[in-house]
């Protein structure tokens, strides 16, 4: 489905709609927050099997590097004044006494105190988000690591515009996000009470939210048989010949499943591309994957990636079409068909070397996309000797107990599916979502992380997750 149309997700339960207001940009705000609440405190129990353990981060965010001055090219350099100081410092607190009285955690702000300022006055003068308030408010995080400055006043029209309201579906889904009316809907028809599966829709349909308002410009990109290029580029020759109108889904959808599991879920779940994007962030970092999201221009970041390593043009046409759709088997069957695990195969090999299958996390990764590929699984593979290296669903499900059995304090709760792979600040975990119970429970844990030795396959440690769930408003 196309960006310009509506974006659809399926999961356990009900459905969200929001819709455009007309309206400019916010402007600043003196009337008081008056459903500002204060959220309870995220509640996780942290068992450590060995001497040390790491801290498990609630976002993916790129680290800064510092540049050293050579002792012999000294530069000058400009100190803020006393005033400035005092003023970025009287900016902070202001933001650091809001987030106090909105229930905000000062590590939610990311440092941005002047963007949470302008976020939360933009929020306040939009009286018709409804019962989502809360959960936009807590999607700053995503926001503050993602919003460029220079796209500041095209989202800033969107926040101001967003709506929420319950609706009757027009598919199963249970949330729905339409793009050009700016609007996500929850179904009506299924449950609507605050629960950790409409707490995980929520989430995964406001980052289609910010994908699509982080940017201004979308464009349909066209193979012309010899050049990728989009629609203003052709030239009136090659708009009268033959060319094939391309349009990623499956990074649209796998990449609101993979930002949900790193920033609110804390594992990768959903849809099939998810995976496929902790693979590429496996083999090129965080940024690589938040490129390709976080663009106005995905299809074509996607097709310079893989031009980039060395990728052929036909595969690259034809594991867009592929992948489309495993993702939303809607959409036609490939001709030619391309496997995720292959083109990550591809990428590895161009990136790092032909040492993929001593990599125990890539191999991690590749295991879950094969047990878990549905509408492509009859499909072969290019690198023939995946048939008889990969997992299927069975000895996955087998690993995830052996991974089980060193858990020495168990709840009764059990995993949902297998251990996926998550990397949080660029390390590698093994999680999975838990059961829970039928009545709704604040205080019950919903994720099981574990700092895993993927050589040695022994668990380090592990972190039974509770959500800070934002306040629900029916």
């Amino acid at each position: 489905m196309f960006r310009s149309q509506r974006v659809r997700s399926v999961f356990l339960t009900g459905v969200l709609v929001i819709s455009i207001l007309a309206g400019a940009g916010c402007q600043k705000s003196t009337r008081s927050k008056e459903t500002a609440t204060s959220q309870s405190e995220s509640k996780e129990t942290t068992v450590t099997q060995s001497e040390s353990s790491e801290t498990v981060a609630a976002s993916s965010s790129s680290e800064s590097t510092e540049k050293q001055e050579s002792s012999s090219e000294i530069k000058e350099t400009t100190k803020p004044t006393s005033d400035e100081s005092s003023e970025d410092e009287k900016l902070k607190q202001d933001a650091l006494k809001l987030a106090e009285e909105l229930g905000v955690k000062e590590e939610e702000l990311h440092g941005k105190y002047d963007l949470f300022i302008k976020y939360t006055d933009c929020i306040n003068q939009n009286t018709d988000l409804g019962f989502i308030e809360d959960y936009v408010l807590h999607l700053f995080p995503v926001l503050a690591d993602h919003l460029k400055p220079e796209d500041e006043s095209f989202f800033f029209s969107r926040l101001s515009n967003l709506k929420a309201v319950y609706g009757e579906s027009a598919t199963r889904s249970a949330g729905e996000y339409h793009i050009d009316d700016n609007m996500i809907l929850m179904n009506e028809l299924g449950d609507t009470t605050e629960c950790f599966a409409n707490y995980d829709t929520m989430y995964h349909e406001l980052m289609h939210f910010i994908d699509h308002s982080v940017g201004t410009y979308r464009s349909h990109v066209y193979y012309t048989g010899k050049q990728f290029a989009h629609g203003e580029e052709l030239t009136d020759q090659e708009w009268g010949g033959e060319y094939v109108s391309l349009e990623e889904h499956f990074i649209v959808e796998g990449g609101a499943d993979y930002y949900t599991g790193k920033y609110y879920r804390k594992a990768i779940d959903g849809y099939l591309a998810a995976s496929f994007l902790s693979g590429i962030e496996w083999v090129y970092g965080a940024e690589t994957v938040d490129r390709l999201f976080f663009n106005s221009d995905s299809t074509m970041e996607y097709i310079r990636l893989l031009q980039d390593a060395g990728i052929p043009d036909q595969k690259i046409v034809d594991s867009i079409v592929s992948f489309n759709y495993e993702t939303n088997n809607r959409y036609d069957a490939p001709e030619n068909s391309v496997r995720f695990e292959d083109i990550l195969i591809d990428l590895y090999e161009s990136k790092k070397d032909t040492g993929w299958k001593d990599d125990k996390v890539f191999m991690q990764i590749l295991n879950e996309i094969h047990a878990w590929t549905l509408s492509l699984a009859e499909y072969p593979f290019t690198h023939e000797e995946l048939n008889s290296l990969l997992l299927d669903t069975q000895a996955l499900e087998k690993k995830s107990q052996n991974v089980m059995d060193q858990i020495d304090q168990r709840t009764s709760q059990e995993l949902i599916h297998f251990f996926k792979l998550i990397l949080l600040d660029g390390k590698p975990y093994l999680s999975e979502t838990l059961f829970t119970s039928d009545e709704f429970d604040r205080t019950e844990p919903t994720t099981l992380i574990v700092e895993y030795d993927f050589d040695q396959e022994k668990v380090i440690s592990y972190k039974y997750y509770v959500p800070d769930y934002p306040k629900w408003i029916n």
